[in-house]
């Protein structure tokens, strides 16, 4: 069955059973290294996120101004809502990079403190804009890169702070990695981390996960197809808001996984770039749509999902509906923020790619020939119907 996260081999969920934690924070994080950083592990990057508020808080006595981009997941927002964060969300363009004349608008009237740029679905955002805004208005910057496989020459280079999410793009139960570029920053970080307890707390159960993927791999295609239509939301519905596992370390099963994943991460980045080539072709011709294309790491990057962008929010909704009744995973993003959705003018962009843009999976492990004809197959009708 096709899924939208990658599957463990056999192999790999063999991994439950061993004894031992796995290598240490640093030597896990050399694959994303670009240097000399510091690196931390958790169990979800939301909590690196976190790490770096309570770190920045510890140093100033008061809480940041956090500027994130609007078009942005609600869920990771949880634990800096907690700790009371002044969250400040600035306006994306249609090309997901960050309105800049907007940005230099709202820091007149009161400047970042900490600025997070995305590298929207492992395509590189202008990073070096981003550092000279930030030089400008003495912010630091953040990069995230939960959506990128790993560092690039345009991604993981110019932020003060780099995470990455490999639970996302590698088949792990969890882990979230922050890398520091500054000792003194890191040694901080460090020592903030004795005091808030983030770095004390204990990682989350595996089991689950493990449970669920072994029946994934088991479960015939039509039986998981027709739970799949089950589960999948009215495209233009967000799932209910899920309370974010408190266990912030990363689990030793995931150390260990990462360890060897990280062996083949040329390998697994190869065969996204090829499995989203081939499905974007299954899908050529489909009226009012197109493939999300750009970003500045040209052949570098790795795809995190095939993106389609439609014309309009009906077009777009019909599409995954189209999937859905075949059992075939799609999704949208994200569940916007209530700060987003309560002032549609002025995050219109943002909401506007929220319900016009649809996402499948491209992962390693999913054989391209069979995403290209399954997924094709799913709209052939509507092409055959839009050159009529």
């Amino acid at each position: 069955m096709i899924t939208m996260t990658p599957l463990p081999r056999w192999l790999d969920l063999s991994a439950a059973l061993l004894p031992g934690s796995g290598p240490d924070d640093g030597a896990l994080a050399e694959p994303w290294r670009r240097g000399g950083e510091a690196a931390f592990w958790f169990s979800r990057s939301a909590w690196a996120l976190q790490a770096i508020v309570l770190w920045w808080e510890s140093l100033h006595g008061r809480r940041p101004s956090l500027w994130l981009p609007d078009y942005f997941c609600n869920h990771p927002t949880a634990p800096l809502r907690r700790s009371e964060t002044r969250l400040v969300f600035y306006p994306v363009g249609d090309d997901l990079e960050p309105d800049w004349g907007e940005c230099r608008t709202m820091a007149a009237a009161g400047p970042p403190d900490l600025f997070v740029l995305v590298h929207y679905f492992g395509l590189a955002a202008d990073a070096g804009r981003a550092r000279a805004f930030c030089d400008a208005e003495g912010a630091l910057l953040i990069e995230d890169g939960a959506h990128a496989l790993g560092p690039s020459a345009a991604i993981g280079g110019n932020g003060d702070f780099v995470f990455y999410s490999p639970h996302k793009l590698l088949a792990l139960a969890d882990g979230g990695l922050l890398l520091v570029r500054d000792p003194a920053q890191a040694q901080a970080m460090a020592a903030a981390s004795n005091n808030t307890g983030w770095n004390g707390l204990r990682a989350p159960n595996w089991w689950p996960w493990t449970a669920k993927r072994m029946v994934q791999k088991i479960l015939p295609a039509a039986v998981g197809g027709r739970l799949l239509r089950r589960r999948m939301l009215p495209f233009e519905e967000d799932p209910p808001f899920a309370r974010l596992d408190q266990r912030t370390r990363i689990t030793p099963l995931s150390r260990r996984m990462i360890a060897k994943a990280s062996r083949q991460l040329d390998a697994a980045a190869a065969a996204r770039r090829r499995n989203a080539e081939a499905l974007a072709r299954s899908l050529d011709g489909l009226a009012g749509c197109r493939p999300l294309a750009g970003g500045e790491g040209g052949q570098e990057t790795v795809p995190y999902r095939l993106v389609l962008r439609f014309d309009d929010p009906a077009a777009a909704a019909a599409c995954y509906d189209d999937f859905r009744k075949l059992g075939l995973p799609a999704e949208s993003w994200p569940d916007l923020p209530p700060e987003v959705l309560g002032h549609p003018r002025r995050h219109a962009t943002a909401i506007k790619l929220r319900r016009t843009q649809l996402l499948l999976p491209v992962h390693q492990t999913a054989p391209a020939d069979e995403l290209a004809v399954r997924y094709g197959k799913a709209i052939s009708g509507r092409k055959s119907s839009a050159k009529t």
